[in-house]
């Protein structure tokens, strides 16, 4: 971000201290130590792991952005009798929901989690107020790191099969490059087009987007052969508009990159640029590309959330 009002580095870690004090980071820590145990009977991770992921949790732009809303809301709460009073309705959830902005940085396995530390709170953290702004950031915390060392186990590099997957429906490298070239340029006219295709690359290599672009060819290519339910294939192959399925297994790729790549997702869906526009309008000999599609957008939009995150832009907003 460049409205950074020091240096990047000193501001996280302004942002940690005011953190640990109030949820000390051993207790986090020992906190995602019990999860591991209590959820998927994980019991010999080296203290040393779980205090390393959870700083790498804690070094992303959207995890800053998120903490650092629940601090000042934290704050604000003390202060604002109208905002108290709203917590304490058995429905208020706004805090939760902010929170699990984190969490989907790290896929739907970390929102369950979230849930379970959630439901347990007192579990996890027996003298703290489970109703807080903070206690929730925690919460997704705890979640995401613990998800991160159980995925950590997943050595393999998915780029290759995903870029096969995708050419058994058309779907080029370049045509990926292209797009994600094509929204980031405006921010960034100078950089090199070999930046487009890193983070294409390595949204590519996640284990997620290859369930996720896996089960979205198995469904086209049942619809085209005519191997489900006679309603189901006529409303998937005529790409009803209120289906939603579609874009709801795709959006799974872009969420691993933090909230601006599912808004990405949302302007790539309706604007079809490129290869997207091809796949939606080729009907062709019964072809079906209603999820392919989605599943193009997610990617790219992925790709641009991470290129975003990790690289400073030249304009705050696109140059025209």
């Amino acid at each position: 971000m460049k409205t950074f009002l020091k240096d990047k580095a000193l501001v996280m870690a302004e942002m940690r201290e005011e953190l640990f004090s109030h949820f000390p980071k051993a207790s986090i820590e020992e906190a995602v130590a019990k999860l591991l145990v209590e959820v998927k009977g994980i019991k010999k991770i080296p203290k040393d792991l779980i205090s390393e992921t959870l700083l790498d949790v804690l070094s992303k732009t959207e995890t800053y952005n998120v903490i650092t809303t629940l601090l000042e809301l934290e704050k604000k709460v003390k202060h604002d009798h109208e905002l108290l009073a709203s917590m304490k309705d058995p429905s208020f959830n706004i805090h939760r929901t902010i929170a699990m902005s984190i969490c989907g940085m790290y896929g739907s396995g970390a929102s369950s989690l979230f849930g379970f530390v959630d439901c347990k709170f007192r579990f996890f953290f027996p003298y703290k107020r489970p109703k807080s702004f903070l206690s929730k950031g925690v919460c997704a915390l705890v979640a995401s790191t613990a998800t991160v060392v159980i995925s950590d186990k997943v050595k393999e590099d998915y780029t290759e099969r995903n870029l096969e997957l995708l050419a058994s429906r058309g779907v080029t490298l370049e045509d990926l490059v292209d797009l994600v070239d094509g929204l980031q340029r405006p921010y960034n006219p100078n950089m090199e087009r070999k930046l487009s295709e890193d983070n294409v690359r390595a949204v590519l290599k996640k284990q997620q987007a290859y369930h996720a672009i896996q089960l979205a060819i198995k469904v086209d290519l049942a619809v085209e052969r005519g191997e489900l339910n006679p309603q189901y294939t006529n409303i998937v192959g005529h790409d009803e508009g209120l289906f939603g399925v579609d874009e709801s297994v795709a959006t799974a790729i872009p969420l691993l990159y933090g909230t601006i790549a599912l808004t990405n997702f949302g302007y790539l869906d309706k604007e079809k640029p490129g290869i997207i526009d091809s796949l939606d309008s080729d009907h062709s000999e019964g072809k079906c590309n209603t999820f392919i599609d989605d599943i193009v957008c997610g990617i790219a939009a992925a790709a641009c959330g991470r290129l975003a995150h990790n690289n400073v832009p030249e304009f705050s907003k696109p140059l025209k």
